[in-house]
């Protein structure tokens, strides 16, 4: 697995996720690198994920691994995830015990990226996929990904989607600080969502820039103002 991972001499660390079609070469992995190497308060890891490739379930336990590792090393862990990236930081939240983990950031976080991919392609013509007959390719301006055939089956059958017909699956109480970044304008992921997200769950700070699913226009300043 290719991934990041900046020593900055910090006793903390910040791991983040990318989102669904992008990687470690990314705008916001090179921003924090940068940011980090001159800040020297936290050393800094990203892995390379391929999504698609591996059940929501399966990445869950090598993330755990991971995040436990590197709680025997450091006095604390920040995480922090884009989009699916989010996704993927809040069902570790849910379904793992990292008492290290003290704070989350969530960049325009997907809470239900089944849900959102069905409604953006059809039922119709997703319906082999999601009963797990078949994969799925699912090509975007964004990129490229390929989902295997028991990829849905597996978010459906454990409950992955944060956001369901209406309602929030995730403790009122979270284990840990959590802060939602939404852009108002995004295209891809309604801000809408994290609306009823916080108004249901206590978060640390929810913060709704005039700007779209990437952030494009706000996210340094965002991040600055967040990070140490």
């Amino acid at each position: 697995m290719d991934f990041v991972y900046d020593l900055n001499g910090a006793k903390r660390v910040f791991i983040h996720l990318h989102g669904l079609a992008s990687g470690v070469t990314g705008s916001k992995v090179s921003f924090m690198r940068a940011y980090f190497k001159r800040k020297k308060s936290f050393d800094f890891y990203a892995p390379q994920l391929e999504y698609g490739a591996h059940t929501t379930t399966e990445l869950l336990e090598l993330l755990a691994a991971l995040v436990r590792g590197f709680s025997e090393r450091y006095g604390e862990v920040w995480l922090s995830g884009s989009s699916h990236g989010a996704y993927a930081v809040l069902n570790l939240l849910r379904f793992y015990e990292l008492p290290k983990v003290k704070r989350a950031l969530l960049f325009a976080p997907s809470y239900c990226t089944l849900t959102l991919i069905v409604e953006h392609f059809g039922r119709e013509c997703l319906e082999e996929w999601l009963e797990g007959r078949a994969a799925f390719r699912m090509v975007e301006e964004a990129g490229e990904v390929e989902f295997r055939a028991d990829w849905a089956k597996d978010v459906l059958e454990r409950g992955y989607e944060i956001i369901r017909d209406g309602r929030v699956y995730f403790p009122s109480e979270p284990p840990c600080e959590l802060v939602v970044v939404h852009g108002k304008k995004d295209e891809v992921v309604p801000f809408s969502l994290s609306e009823l997200f916080v108004s249901k769950v206590k978060v640390k700070e929810f913060l709704a820039p005039e700007d779209d699913h990437r952030l494009s226009r706000s996210f340094t300043k965002v991040f600055e103002k967040l990070v140490p």
